[in-house]
């Protein structure tokens, strides 16, 4: 299963991988609803609204997912928008 490893641990306690729980895309509302999960049970939400939303939502639908996962385009995503700092590791599944 893809997770990402933070570079910078967040405090409360130490939480240093993520792996996706949920992703909702909502074309009718132009909303991408993304939950990931801690090694530690919490979880975490985030969301996209509007023409961001539009925006990611049709690049995600063009993308060629056989170079780079959906989960490891989420987490690009994630980490582009400065929600992580880290990398994407492990296998797809």
């Amino acid at each position: 299963m893809e997770k990402i490893t933070l570079t910078t641990p967040i405090v409360k306690p130490n939480l240093t991988n993520y792996t996706i729980s949920e992703i909702i895309l909502d074309w009718e509302n132009s909303r991408i609803t993304i939950q990931v999960k801690s090694d530690t049970g919490e979880y975490l939400v985030k969301t996209y609204e509007g023409n961001d939303a539009k925006n990611k939502m049709t690049a995600l639908n063009k993308a060629n997912l056989s170079v780079r996962s959906l989960n490891q385009r989420v987490f690009d995503i994630l980490i582009a928008d400065g929600v992580f700092a880290g990398n994407v590791t492990g296998t797809v599944d």
